[in-house]
């Protein structure tokens, strides 16, 4: 069993993030807690991120720096080097509430939660928008047939729901011991979906939640790097052999491993739609299984023009109501010609 040193210990993965990173740590040491580690870790920075983290003078906050390996890598690396009960990851180029510590600490007085679920702000700065983002389920805690409601409904019946069970460390409290135990059994060579993979095994065996309607972390949602989705798609292969490999051990349905198949798949073909890969597209749209789902799951005027390969009007489409709006009358005829 590990000894415990802090009670919250802030896992930031460091790389290239100098435009960010004071605002994110700034928020985080703005909280006036003691009983709080900041583990800021370098990924082999190419810009003065490293530089900048090295000027901070709060005992708080420790700083390491290595190689570059990836992000999966440098959760672990923070996590192995962490004295804290709790986890909270925290994305270099997001920021969080000063409030969210001393929040989660009075919680954790009410009982040792295997994870405290909070709400988050998506920012978009180009267009100076922010979007809240949260489940529409009561704000307590949730405990034996309670829980397993919530996750049947949110997680493993939740894909393509408005309000399913989100699938990124971002917006968690995780408790150290229980996600250290799975650690040894995680993927740690795929870059997408990598939350994914962390956060699909812990929620499915968690014994208790709490469920906080509070907005307290704030998500950058541009400015993002660009992901390559050939290597995407090959994780998302590798997540879901892995996800079936240890169906039993992590407790997961059946049809939630075929709705988790099914939107690993489609975020990389609109990806490589997006990015105008269409060869890519046309390979996953042939796919038996994803074909067979995606005809099944996938309605809408997205999924007429994808299920006729006309990506360069998906294109269109995928960019916004606002944007495809004036053509839909013109494009409503091509498909009915094809």
């Amino acid at each position: 069993m590990r000894e415990f040193e802090k009670k919250i210990s802030v896992i930031i993965p460091v790389y290239n993030t100098e435009l960010y990173i004071v605002q994110c740590i700034d928020s985080i040491l703005a909280s006036p807690l003691e009983d709080i580690e900041v583990i800021a870790v370098d990924d082999g920075s190419e810009d003065r991120s490293l530089e900048i983290l090295m000027m901070y003078k709060d005992p708080r906050l420790k700083v390491f720096s290595k190689r570059n390996e990836g992000v999966f890598r440098t959760w672990k690396y923070g996590v192995e080097r962490a004295s804290g009960e709790y986890i909270i990851f925290v994305d270099a180029d997001d920021y969080v509430s000063p409030a969210l510590f001393e929040t989660v600490e009075s919680l954790l007085r009410l009982r040792d939660y295997d994870l405290i679920q909070h709400g988050w702000v998506e920012v978009y700065e180009r267009s100076a928008r922010k979007t809240c983002g949260s489940l529409d389920i009561p704000q307590g805690e949730y405990l034996g047939e309670e829980l397993e409601r919530v996750k049947d409904e949110y997680l493993y019946g939740g894909q393509g729901k408005q309000h399913e069970f989100p699938l990124s460390l971002c917006g968690k409290v995780f408790r150290a011991e229980f996600f250290c135990s799975f650690l040894p059994a995680l993927l740690e060579d795929i870059s997408a979906f990598a939350d994914a993979s962390i956060c699909i095994p812990y929620l499915s065996k968690m014994q208790s939640l709490y469920f906080l309607s509070d907005h307290l972390y704030f998500r950058r949602k541009e400015e993002r790097p660009v992901v390559n989705q050939a290597r995407a798609l090959v994780d998302a292969k590798t997540l879901d052999g892995f996800l079936r490999a240890n169906e039993e051990r992590f407790s997961l349905p059946e049809d939630a491993l075929g709705r988790w198949y099914y939107a690993f798949h489609l975020q990389v073909l609109e990806g490589a739609v997006r990015g105008k890969n269409d060869e890519l597209a046309k390979r996953i749209l042939g796919e038996t299984r994803f074909g067979a789902l995606f005809a099944e799951y996938r309605r809408g005027f997205v999924g007429a023009l994808l299920k006729k390969k006309l990506f360069s009007l998906a294109r269109l489409s995928l960019k916004g109501r606002d944007a495809v709006l004036g053509a839909r009358g013109a494009i409503a005829s091509i498909l009915q010609r094809n």
